[in-house]
C-alpha cells in the first residue's frame, strides 16, 4: 500500500468520527450583531450570524395540505432557520420571534432555555384573520432547528424501538409543549397549522406531524388531559414542511396516503437524511422530494449553474464561495455514491446492528457528540482529548505499529488518557472504552476501503459544507412548485434507485441504494457487463475497466413474482497509465 493511501486513511478515519459535525462548528465567532429589516430574518448558526431574505403570505394557507405548495415549503424552510437558538443567551427565541411577529403572529414559546442530550425547544405563532373571506386562525408550531447545544449528543441515541429513541423523547416533550399551548388555545374559525423543521429539528417535526395526523399524540401525552383532541385540527389542514431529515422510525406505514401532508424535502448530496441508515429499515412519515441532483435530472448543469448565481446574489453580503457548497454533475454522482457506501458500511460493519451500537457505542457517542459540538469545545479542546487516538492512527499506519493498536492493553491506555482529558464524571470507563472502539472499528473499515478515499477528499470542501442551511435555501429558492414535481414524478414507482446515471473511478466501488414500499418484497441485481461494472446483491457497484454497463434492480413480491424493474447506467473511467496496465493483466490473465 503506498504511503499516500495511508495518509488519506488516516485523515478519513478521522473525517468519518465527525462527519456530522458542519465545518462552522469551530469557526471564528462573527463580532458583528447585524439586525433584520423588513422581511429579512436573522439566523444564528454556529458561530455566525447571517440575515436572509424572505417572503410571506396569509394566501399560503388557502389549499389542502396535501397539495405541494412551494412557496409555503420556502417559507418554512426559512421559519425553520429562524428557529435556530440565538447567540443571545437571555432571548434564546429572539431570532423566531422577531420573523413571526412581524407576519402578523403573537408568540410563545416552550424549552428554549433548557441544555440537555434530548431537550428540545418549541416556538409557536398563532394569527386570527379573514382567509378568502373565512374566520381562520393560523399557527405554526416550529421545532427548534439548530444552535440547541447539547441536543447534538440526542441525535446519536437511536435506541431498539420503533422510532429513533432520541428524536421520540424529544417528539414527546413536544407534544407534551404542545398540549399546554392547546389549554388556553381558542381558535377563531378553521384552524391551520404549519409543523416547519430543519436536519435534527425535522426528525423531531416528522414524529410530531405524524402523531397529530393518525391521532397518536395521545400516548406522548400520557395522563395529561388531552387539550389537544379539540382545538380544530384536521388533516386536510396539517402542513409539514421538512428539510434535510434523518430518518426518525421504521414504522412500515410511514409511507400510508394519510401521511402525505408531510413532504421532506432532501438534497441528495447531504449526509444527514442518510442517518439513521436504510440497513436498519429506517425511513421517514410523508412523501420525499428530492432536489436537484445529476442522478435524478438530465440537465442538472442548468440547475447547478442557476443555482450558483442565485447563491451569489443572495448571499453576497457574506463572502461566501460557491465552489465551497455546491457539487458539479460528475462531484454529484460520485460522492452520493461514495457516502451511501460509507454509511452501508458503517452500518453493518462498524455498528453491525442497532442492538449492538446501542450497547457498545451509543453512550459513548451521545457523551462526545453533546459535550464537543454542544458546549462548542474548541479545537485544542478536541485535540487533547483525542490527541492520542489520532497519533495513534498514524502509527498505526507502519504495517508493524497496526496489530499493536488493537491490542487491549493499548487501547486502554488510550482509554485512560481520554477520561483524564475530559475529566466527566458520567462517562463511565466502559463508555470511554466504547469511543476507543468506534475508532478502531473504523480505522478497520477505512484501511479494507480505502479506494474510496480520494473521492472523498478530492470533494472535502463540499463533502464538509453541503448541510449548511443556505445551500439548502438555495436550492429551493431557484424551483417552483411544477419544477420540484416534475424532478420527483417518479415518486410513485414501486421501485426507484437512489441514483440512475453514476460514473466510477477504475478500481473504485460505489452504493446503490433501492427504495420501495412493498411488504415482503425483494431486490435482485444484475449486470450487463460484468467486465465493465458489476454488482453484487446488496447493491455494491465495482467499476472493473473502462466502458459502460447497465445495471438493472428487480423488485419480487413475497411469493416470487417480477413487481418492478429500475435501471442504472455505470460509466468507468480509466486515465491512459491504467488503461496500459488493465491490458497488461489480461495478458496474464
Amino acid at each position: 500500500m503506498k504511503i499516500s493511501y495511508r495518509i488519506l486513511s488516516a485523515f478519513l478515519a478521522v473525517l468519518m468520527i465527525f462527519v456530522s459535525l458542519p465545518a462552522t462548528a469551530f469557526a471564528k465567532k462573527n463580532n458583528e450583531d447585524p439586525k433584520p429589516g423588513k422581511n429579512e430574518f436573522r439566523c444564528d448558526w454556529f458561530d455566525e450570524t447571517i440575515i436572509y431574505p424572505y417572503e410571506y403570505s396569509d394566501s399560503y394557507f388557502t389549499g389542502n395540505a396535501y397539495d405541494y405548495n412551494h412557496e409555503l415549503a420556502l417559507y418554512s424552510l426559512c421559519v425553520s432557520m429562524a428557529s435556530f437558538g440565538s447567540f443571545d443567551l437571555a432571548n434564546p427565541d429572539e431570532n423566531i420571534r422577531m420573523m413571526l411577529e412581524e407576519c402578523g403572529y403573537e408568540f410563545t414559546s416552550y424549552g428554549y432555555d433548557t441544555e440537555g442530550y434530548d431537550t428540545v425547544g418549541l416556538a409557536l405563532g398563532t394569527k386570527k384573520l379573514e382567509l378568502n373571506g373565512e374566520p381562520t386562525t393560523i399557527v405554526i408550531a416550529a421545532i427548534r432547528s439548530g444552535n440547541y447545544g447539547m441536543e447534538w449528543g440526542g441525535n446519536l441515541r437511536v435506541g431498539t424501538g420503533e422510532n429513533h429513541e432520541g428524536f421520540n423523547i424529544s417528539k414527546k416533550t413536544a407534544l407534551v409543549y404542545f398540549n399546554d399551548f392547546c389549554k388556553n388555545f381558542r381558535p377563531y374559525g378553521k384552524v391551520k397549522l404549519l409543523v416547519p423543521g430543519y436536519s435534527r429539528g425535522s426528525s423531531i417535526a416528522n414524529l410530531f406531524a405524524a402523531e397529530l395526523i393518525d391521532g397518536s399524540y395521545t400516548e406522548s401525552i400520557g395522563t395529561l388531559p388531552d387539550y389537544i383532541k379539540n382545538s380544530g385540527f384536521t388533516n386536510e389542514n396539517i402542513y409539514a414542511y421538512l428539510y434535510e431529515t434523518p430518518q426518525a422510525t421504521s414504522d412500515i406505514r410511514s409511507g400510508d396516503e394519510i401521511y402525505h401532508n408531510i413532504f421532506n424535502i432532501i438534497n441528495p448530496s447531504d449526509y444527514v437524511p442518510m442517518f439513521v441508515m436504510d440497513n436498519f429499515r429506517f425511513t421517514s412519515y410523508g412523501k420525499t422530494l428530492y432536489l436537484p441532483s445529476a442522478s435524478r435530472v438530465a440537465d442538472y448543469d442548468s440547475y447547478y449553474n442557476a443555482a450558483i448565481e442565485e447563491f451569489e446574489s443572495f448571499m453576497s453580503h457574506t463572502g461566501k464561495k460557491h465552489d465551497d457548497f455546491f457539487y458539479d454533475a460528475e462531484e454529484s454522482l460520485s460522492c452520493e455514491l461514495v457516502f451511501k457506501k460509507v454509511f452501508s458500511y458503517l452500518a453493518t460493519e462498524v455498528m453491525v446492528d442497532r442492538a449492538t451500537y446501542s450497547e457498545r457505542y451509543e453512550n459513548s457517542l451521545i457523551f462526545f457528540t453533546g459535550q464537543y459540538l454542544g458546549k462548542k469545545r474548541t479545537v485544542k479542546d478536541l485535540a487533547g482529548s483525542i490527541g492520542k487516538m489520532i497519533f495513534a492512527t498514524v502509527v498505526s499506519l507502519i504495517p508493524s505499529n497496526y496489530e499493536k493498536i488493537k491490542e487491549d492493553g493499548y487501547q486502554s491506555y488510550l482509554a485512560d488518557y481520554v477520561a483524564e482529558k475530559t475529566k466527566h464524571a458520567d462517562l463511565s470507563d466502559k463508555e470511554v472504552e466504547g469511543l476507543i472502539d468506534i475508532f478502531i472499528e473504523v480505522l478497520d473499515l477505512v484501511k479494507e476501503h480505502r479506494r474510496e478515499i480520494p473521492t472523498l477528499l478530492s470533494q472535502i470542501n463540499t463533502v464538509i459544507n453541503v448541510h449548511q442551511p443556505y445551500v439548502t435555501m438555495t436550492w429551493v429558492r431557484i424551483l417552483d412548485g411544477d419544477t420540484m414535481l416534475a424532478i420527483n414524478s417518479d415518486a410513485g414507482d414501486k421501485l426507484r434507485l437512489s441514483w440512475n446515471n453514476i460514473k466510477l473511478k477504475y478500481n473504485s466501488s460505489g452504493k446503490l441504494n433501492t427504495d420501495f414500499n412493498v411488504e415482503g418484497g425483494y431486490v435482485k441485481w444484475s449486470s450487463d457487463n460484468n467486465a465493465i461494472a458489476s454488482v453484487d446483491e446488496d447493491g455494491t457497484v465495482y467499476a472493473n475497466s473502462k466502458g459502460t454497463a447497465t445495471l438493472t434492480a428487480t423488485l419480487y413480491s413475497s411469493d416470487g413474482k417480477v413487481l418492478d424493474e429500475a435501471f442504472a447506467t455505470v460509466t468507468v473511467e480509466m486515465n491512459a497509465i491504467q488503461v496500459i496496465i488493465h491490458k497488461i493483466k489480461n495478458v496474464f490473465v
